[in-house]
C-alpha cells in the first residue's frame, strides 16, 4: 500500500451534516476488557495482542472503530449490547489498546495500520521490532508543524485537519463540544515508534507513550 502525505495545511474546516460512520458494523467487539475483580489487567501491546487472539480476536480496534462506538454511544445511537461495551471501554478511567503505531520525524508523523512484531524492551526502555521489521496494514505521513508534548486536538486541527479525522475519525467542525474540549494526544518522542492507546486521563485522549493498557480484541464478523 502506497503512503498518502498530507504536508503543511489542509483545506479549512467545512461545516458538514453529522452522519452515522459504520466502521464498527462488520466487526465484533469483545464484550469487556480483561479484569481481575474490578480492575483491568494491563498489558504491553505485544502481551496484549498474543492474548486477544488467544481469546478468539484478530486485533486491537482502530481508532475509527473504538471512537466511533463511543461517539454513537454518547448520542443514542447504540443497542443496549454495543452501549454496554462503550461503557465498558470508558470505565474506570483506565486506557485501552488501539491498532495503531506512530513514528515522529521532523515535523511528519508517520501512522502505521495495525502494527505488529512490536515487542516491548524492558532494558531499553522502548518498542523494538522484531528482526528490525515492522509488519502493518498501512501507513500514512501526516504534517504537524512544530506541534509536541500534550497538544489538544484545536491544535492538531490548526495545523493539519486530516490528522484530526485520521486519529478522533470524524472532521472536527462535526465533532461534539465534549470531544473538542476533553480531547487530547501526547505526541511521542522524536524517531521513537509507539503503539497507541486511548482513554486513562479521559476517554478521548490518545497516548503513545506508555508501555502498558487494557486489553481488548476485535474480529470480523
Amino acid at each position: 500500500m502506497g503512503i498518502d502525505f498530507y504536508i503543511g495545511l489542509c483545506k479549512p474546516d467545512e461545516k458538514r451534516e453529522i452522519t452515522v460512520k459504520q466502521a464498527f458494523a462488520d466487526i465484533v467487539f469483545e464484550e469487556k476488557a480483561v479484569y481481575v475483580g474490578k480492575k483491568k489487567i494491563l498489558y504491553t501491546f505485544d502481551e496484549s495482542l498474543l492474548a486477544l487472539r488467544e481469546r478468539g480476536y484478530e486485533r486491537h480496534p482502530r481508532p475509527a472503530e473504538a471512537f466511533e462506538l463511543i461517539y454513537n454511544g454518547l448520542e443514542g445511537r447504540l443497542s443496549p449490547e454495543q452501549k454496554a461495551i462503550a461503557d465498558d471501554m470508558t470505565s474506570y478511567n483506565y486506557g485501552e489498546w488501539l491498532s495503531i503505531a506512530v513514528l515522529q520525524k521532523g515535523n511528519l508523523l508517520h501512522c502505521y495500520l495495525d502494527p505488529e512484531n512490536l515487542k516491548w524492551d524492558e532494558k531499553a526502555w522502548k518498542y523494538v521490532t522484531h528482526e528490525g521489521k515492522l509488519k502493518h496494514a498501512g501507513e500514512e505521513v501526516y504534517s504537524i508543524g512544530s506541534l509536541c508534548g500534550c497538544v489538544s486536538i484545536k491544535d492538531v486541527n490548526e495545523i493539519n485537519p486530516a490528522l484530526v479525522e485520521k486519529l478522533w475519525s470524524r472532521h472536527y467542525a462535526i465533532l461534539s463540544e465534549e470531544v473538542k474540549q476533553n480531547a487530547w494526544i501526547w505526541l511521542p518522542s522524536e524517531n521513537v515508534l509507539w503503539p497507541v492507546s486511548r482513554g486513562d486521563y479521559n476517554k478521548f485522549f490518545i497516548l503513545p507513550y506508555i508501555n502498558h493498557w487494557a486489553s481488548r480484541g476485535v474480529r470480523q464478523k
